[in-house]
């Protein structure tokens, strides 16, 4: 369990870490850390850079793709996410909930020009950004109050924070059917997001749509790419991949 919490403690922002700050951040001390890497690089999941720190090996690579080989309706999709990553010049990504965040699986777009590198697996929270929030839209009664209940505990000072826009947002996505976040994550980033609804096999899924703040226009976003992503998800929804969202009222979308 503590070599699976080492693994954790890897982002796109932080892909390389010393004895020092995991045995820090796990609250462990320095040998046992040591024994715990050690076994992580016999295995093939650690390995050391020149300067003496760990950083995640590619053979951990291996342990994602069961999980993207599941998913092969993101390869649908591809269709109408370049399409919207052309029409707004953004990144366009496929998000699935898992505990309490979610998943990036599927991504397309312009990553060049973009804060970050938007890739497969990438994680975010639930409470605080536009995926996550179209995501909780799809959960309903007891279920979405034990799931609220839980981030509050997990995360009580962000959660306070963040509260009312999420609240917003999940209203918004289930009478709209879209939410936007203006940096609630990432400061750099716009980002729109709208429920899709959920797979055979029981995930969840929202499609985003990300900005550099920079040139993103509050008016255009909720006016013309906000509504234009709730279409986008109508129109996926027609493919039959999906469950609709409780709350969709046209049953010529339900199975």
């Amino acid at each position: 369990m503590r070599g699976l919490e080492i693994l954790a403690l890897y982002s796109d922002q932080e892909d390389r870490l010393s004895n020092a700050e995991i045995a820090r951040r796990l609250g462990l001390n320095k040998a046992t850390v040591s024994r715990l890497c050690k076994t992580l690089m016999h295995v093939g999941y650690l390995r050391r850079d020149p300067k003496g720190n760990f950083r995640l090996a590619p053979r951990i690579l291996s342990l994602s793709y069961p999980v993207l080989a599941a998913t092969r309706w993101r390869h649908e999709l591809m269709g109408h996410m370049r399409e919207l990553a052309e029409m707004s010049t953004g990144n366009v990504t496929l998000a699935v909930m898992s505990d309490d965040q979610f998943v990036q699986v599927q991504t397309t777009g312009d990553p060049v020009s973009f804060p970050h590198t938007p890739e497969p697996g990438i994680t975010g929270p639930l409470h605080r950004s536009a995926s996550g929030r179209a995501l909780l839209s799809l959960l309903d009664g007891q279920e979405l109050y034990d799931k609220l209940a839980e981030l509050r505990l997990r995360f009580p000072q962000e959660f306070e924070t963040h509260a009312d826009l999420t609240a917003a947002s999940i209203a918004r996505c289930r009478k709209e059917g879209f939410c936007a976040s203006y940096g609630d994550w990432r400061p750099n980033i716009v980002a729109i997001s709208t429920p899709l609804g959920e797979t055979e096999d029981g995930l969840r899924v929202a499609l985003s749509c990300g900005l550099p703040r920079f040139r993103a226009r509050e008016h255009v976003v909720e006016n013309d790419l906000g509504p234009r992503m709730a279409e986008a998800a109508r129109s996926i929804r027609m493919m039959g991949i999906f469950k609709p969202p409780f709350y969709i009222a046209d049953k010529s979308l339900r199975p």
